[in-house]
This record gives structure tokens, sequence and C-alpha cells, in this order.
């Protein structure tokens, strides 16, 4: 019975390690974010598909429209350089830094 006590809780010792390294998250701080802001490549908002690029112009400027789409490189990164139409016309770029997922297809 000490056997089975101490195995038991051997693995509820483990389970509860491995539920909280799945809820432990490498989120970036508020004002590494707020530096992410896509008017640069040092700045550029970092994203896991061309989807999430359009949503973010999407979603931060409202009713734009899509003019242009461009790929540079950098060293080891990628950017996609989304131009845009702002509802009020202006023409306005963002920087989205791409490596996670460039050429991995």
């Amino acid at each position: 019975m000490k056997n089975f006590q101490k195995t038991h809780k051997l693995v509820l010792l483990i389970l509860v390690l491995i539920l909280n390294s799945c809820s432990t998250t490498n989120s970036l701080s508020d004002s590494a974010v707020a530096e992410r802001d896509g008017s640069s490549k040092e700045k550029a908002i970092i994203v896991n598909s061309i989807n999430a690029e359009y949503q973010w112009v999407a979603q931060n400027y409202p009713g734009s429209k899509v003019t242009g789409q461009a790929l540079i490189g950098s060293g080891r990164k990628h950017y996609d350089i989304l131009t845009f139409v702002t509802q009020d016309g202006e023409t306005k770029k963002a920087y989205f830094d791409i490596s996670s997922f460039f050429g991995k297809f």
C-alpha cells in the first residue's frame, strides 16, 4: 500500500508540473507589444500566417484597403510589407516578421 501511495503522489506531482508548464506563456510585455507597431522592420509585427497580417490591418485600421504587398529579407529574417489606404485616404505601410513560417512549406 505504501508503494502505491508513493507512486500515486509521484504521478500527481508530474501531472501538476506538466499542467503548470502548459499554462505558462511566453507573452510579450505591454511595452514590448507597443514597440512592435509595424512602422519599420525593427518594429515589425510578428505573425504566423499571411492571413494574420490582413487581420491586423483590418483590426487596427477598419475600413482600409490593402493595395500592395512586398517581401524583403534581412539576414535570416523575412518581412512582408503591406501597403494600404485608410478610410481617411491616408496611405500607410505595415511591416510583418514572417520568419517563423517563410520558406517552410
